[in-house]
């Protein structure tokens, strides 16, 4: 029979125990430094657990060459060679240690137009290299990398991007192969959207959210799977709402959404996580930062949230914060003597 003081301690220990369980469901954020060029909708990519930012918004309806590394090691940022084509609505991707910068809205002095320009950035060598232009011209697509392979998911494409002139929402998907440079068409997405969101778990692509119509509130809830050996797509569970201009990040598995809006004015400040074994969403706590159009990479099992902004017209970040789904480390018991007895548990155009 238990006393009262060993009532109280198991009461303790529970107590403690389901503050850790909370933790790892929500998990936690961190403040990092700040990116030097605040801006959103742009491309990011990893390579040597370093995370490129490229291109983007500084302004709105504006763009930059920028592309600055942040080391999460060192916690640190640096300037690289500046993407040849100034564009902001691209999307990067990595291949084999190389970054490919693809579409986006080229955005200069008398021009304003949706591109196909694909451009390959060597970070060993600090160098920019031309490569086959997509088949077609769109910004604000989604991307996903496998095998190899270089999948680019629908978009938007517009004429003239200041005065949306003919504005198309697409369902296109493109696949490009850096090895022979080439490009292949695949099977249609079944909903057209730009501003959603991409990424790959168990070799298929789960595509999320985004906005079925220009310039609307036509916000998709849909979650679209894409399978490469049958060249087809199926549904998985709708999202618990609506989202666009959010990032999907892959840790253990597991989709995790952060960001984005959910209707006209409300951001979305809960990340959403999405299990593909169960076809379930939980939640994991609150985003300390409210924003959209950011960019996310995951490094060493953690998602780097940089940059965004708050709304059409509103703050542009420069904001980086780092989310830990779980516990840092290990959980240990440790004897009275201090010793290490075991361990337990191993405990990423302008949108109005």
């Amino acid at each position: 029979m238990f006393s009262r003081r060993s009532n109280l301690f198991i009461i303790c220990i529970t107590l403690i125990v389901m503050s850790i369980v909370h933790q790892v469901e929500a998990g936690t954020w961190t403040q990092k430094a700040d990116m030097p060029t605040p801006r959103y909708i742009a491309g990011s990519a990893v390579v040597d657990g370093k995370i490129y930012v490229i291109g983007g918004a500084p302004v709105r309806f504006g763009a930059t060459r920028a592309v600055e590394e942040y080391d999460p090691k060192t916690d640190t940022w640096k300037k690289r060679a500046d993407m040849p084509t100034i564009r902001q609505g691209l999307c990067a991707a990595a291949v084999d240690g190389i970054i490919y910068a693809i579409g986006g809205c080229e955005v200069a002095p008398g021009v304003d137009r949706d591109i196909s320009t694909v451009e390959a950035y060597d970070p060993a060598t600090d160098k920019w290299t031309r490569k086959a232009d997509m088949p077609t011209a769109r910004a604000l697509s989604a991307i996903a990398v496998v095998d190899g392979i270089i999948y680019v998911i629908g978009g938007a494409f517009d004429e003239d991007y200041l005065n949306e002139v003919n504005v198309e929402v697409l369902s296109a998907v493109e696949a490009y192969n850096p090895a022979t440079d080439t490009w292949t068409t695949k099977a249609d997405m079944p909903t057209a959207r730009y501003n959603a969101a991409a990424c790959v778990i168990d070799g298929r692509i789960y595509v999320s959210g985004g906005n079925a119509e220009w310039d609307s509130m036509a916000l998709v809830r849909q979650v679209e799977v894409y399978d490469l050996a049958t060249n087809t797509w199926a549904w998985a569970s709708d999202m618990p709402s609506p989202r666009v201009g959010h990032t999907a990040s892959i840790i253990d598995r597991k989709m995790y959404l952060i960001g984005g809006w959910k209707g006209p004015g409300p951001f979305v400040d809960v990340v959403d996580v999405y299990d593909p074994a169960t076809d379930t969403w939980t939640t994991a706590g609150t985003i300390p930062t409210l924003r959209g159009n950011h960019s996310a990479a995951v490094v060493d099992r953690k998602i780097y949230v940089i940059g965004g902004r708050l709304g059409p017209g509103a703050t542009i970040f420069s904001t980086v914060e780092e989310y830990d789904p779980g516990l840092p480390g290990v959980i240990s018991s440790v004897s009275a003597a201090g010793k290490l007895l075991e361990t337990w548990g191993q405990i990423k155009k302008e949108v109005k």
